[in-house]
């Protein structure tokens, strides 16, 4: 698996993008806005963070996170969510889509692409 350069920096606020495989507009359904609060809500309880701001899109979200000072792993709450999503909520979103034989051969299902865009916020001090 290749080697993504992502800042990892403990505390860090970051802005995120996750798709949804092909672009899929299931987003904004009731069910689906569920099940992301509701995974959100389980990866926040075994591994904190601040949302300061979130957009929900039909086929993607925005969203704008602060990790606590001691920690830097964005990829993994992340992939937790998606994972609850999924394997909670999968079946039920009833996605027309056919598997590809890569994701076939992976096991995966076809809710979001496999990986996302980010970005580290840097804060500049005020010029004095």
């Amino acid at each position: 698996m290749p080697n993504y350069r992502r800042p990892k920096i403990a505390g860090g606020t970051y802005f995120m993008t996750q798709v949804t495989d092909q672009r899929q507009p299931w987003l904004c359904q009731a069910l689906a806005r569920h099940a992301l609060r509701t995974a959100i809500n389980r990866v926040r309880e075994k591994r904190p963070f601040f949302i300061n701001a979130f957009v929900l899109l039909p086929d993607h979200c925005h969203c704008l996170w602060t990790l606590p000072q001691n920690d830097r792993d964005l990829s993994t709450r992340l992939r937790f969510i998606k994972t609850d999503v999924t394997r909670h909520y999968g079946t039920d979103l009833e996605l027309t889509l056919d598997l590809s034989a890569s994701r076939l051969k992976r096991q995966e299902r076809n809710l979001w692409q496999r990986r996302f865009w980010e970005h580290l916020i840097r804060v500049q001090s005020p010029i004095l």
